[in-house]
């Protein structure tokens, strides 16, 4: 067994646009206030260094267009995991256990509430008495001291919860 930390992000898809009620669910696409949310997580990522090694993205279409604002190098790995879209707890730990030895940092673009609370399971915080943390187009970074396929409850370290309100930017360019 590797001793080597592993970083987990997950971002949960920018604001979604509801201008359209009839669409269905996974067709809905983001909003332009998610459009700038989006364009800010990605600021991020490039001035902290934070870009990942490996990105599973849900099949909806507002986490593809989050993808997308997100401008990342071309050189990584992108693969659409169906298993993304509102996905559960036990289904985001079963797709952990499948990532790659050698990914070291990867990020999962998905949904809640599976998201928070996965991430109150590695934290050990799951308190269902407190209110929704885990806004739209936010980051939670975590390290985690295991393999992928071996994750328990209160693994993971939270390095990094960022908001979109919480960074400010002069401009984010449209794309």
């Amino acid at each position: 067994m590797s001793k080597q930390l592993r970083e987990l992000m997950l971002l949960r898809h920018a604001k979604s646009d509801w201008k359209e009620p009839d669409l269905q669910d996974i067709d809905r696409p983001i909003s332009d206030k998610g459009k700038k949310s989006a364009c800010k997580i990605s600021n991020w990522l490039s001035q902290n260094n934070a870009l990942p090694d490996l990105v599973w993205v849900s099949p909806a279409k507002r986490a593809q267009q989050t993808l997308k604002r997100l401008n990342l190098p071309k050189d990584i790995p992108v693969e659409t995991q169906e298993l993304l879209y509102l996905a559960d707890t036990d289904q985001l730990k079963a797709l952990l256990s499948k990532i790659p030895d050698q990914f070291g940092r990867v990020m999962f673009i998905g949904h809640n509430p599976g998201f928070e609370k996965l991430m109150r399971q590695l934290m050990a915080t799951d308190d269902p008495t407190k209110p929704e943390l885990f806004p739209t187009a936010t980051l939670a970074h975590f390290i985690l001291p295991n393999q992928w396929n071996d994750l328990s409850i209160g693994d993971a370290k939270l390095i990094n919860f960022i908001r979109p309100k919480d960074i400010t930017l002069a401009s984010c360019k449209e794309v």
